[in-house]
């Protein structure tokens, strides 16, 4: 009784493309063409799938990346190098692992964002308030005053406020810088994930031919090595955040002592 594996190419189509490894010369032209006809066929077998479902959904992206692991597939079954497929595989691989680094990362910034900016937000809601305009103003232990864009407050402006307890420019500062550090994180660790993923869609193009294919597999190697030491450098770091925090969650710990504001000399 004949097996029937879903999801995977025409078996008896993959073997007569590559049974010149095993019984004979391999005509390189008909690789390529069977490569090729198994690789559409698959495609549009997935597209039928898809519409059935009904147009662009959020399971998308994991259509997306079955269809990258079946073009993978494919390859190792084709390429008549059993050297460029082992390189393949390992690249591949290789931005695999990449991406889940990237993936891992991105939950954890989430999750640090959420927190600096509900601390953030806490520190604005302790801040004292402009006796005109009622926008937040913030001490420095200097004597000048801000406001949360860093405006300069002029101190005639702020006589009479009472700024005991209240949130110093300083924090508000380390808040921002905090929010800024971790948006960053995320973006370099969004474009990292991106990158590997366009790395896996030019090693898998089905138009290359095997010398084509080679080159795109050494040049997308090339990448990979600092693409992987970046993304410690970010896990690094983003533990020295969880370690420094900068915007003093209890609004209680702030400092209480009244910032001297230097009057101007008339």
């Amino acid at each position: 009784m004949k097996t029937d594996f879903k999801n995977l190419p025409n078996l008896d189509e993959a073997f007569e493309a590559v049974k010149g490894q095993l019984f004979g010369p391999l005509d390189p032209a008909l690789v390529k063409l069977k490569h090729k006809e198994i690789i559409i066929e698959a495609k549009e077998k997935r597209e039928q799938e898809f519409f059935t479902l009904g147009g662009r959904s959020a399971t998308s992206d994991d259509h997306a990346e079955r269809g990258r692991k079946e073009r993978m597939e494919t390859l190792l079954l084709v390429i008549t190098s059993q050297r460029l497929a082992e390189k393949l595989r390992e690249t591949y691989k290789a931005f695999d692992d990449i991406r889940d680094k990237a993936r891992e990362l991105l939950e954890r910034i989430e999750g640090m964002l959420k927190d600096a900016r509900h601390d953030y937000q806490a520190l604005i809601s302790n801040a004292a308030r402009h006796p005109v305009t009622g926008e937040p103003i913030f001490p420095y232990a200097d004597g000048r005053v801000e406001t949360e864009d860093g405006r300069t407050v002029p101190p005639d402006e702020v006589q009479g406020v009472d700024f005991k307890g209240k949130t110093m420019g300083e924090h508000k500062d380390a808040g921002q810088s905090r929010i800024s550090e971790l948006v960053q994180y995320k973006e370099e660790a969004t474009g990292i994930d991106s990158r590997a993923e366009t790395y896996q869609e030019c090693m898998t193009d089905p138009d290359l031919d095997e010398d084509e294919r080679e080159q795109a597999v050494d040049e997308s190697a090339k990448d990979a090595g600092g693409m992987r030491n970046r993304l410690e450098e970010i896990e690094t770091n983003l533990g020295a955040t969880v370690n420094f925090d900068p915007v003093a969650r209890h609004v209680e710990a702030l400092p209480t002592t009244n910032p001297t504001i230097t009057k101007p000399s008339l």
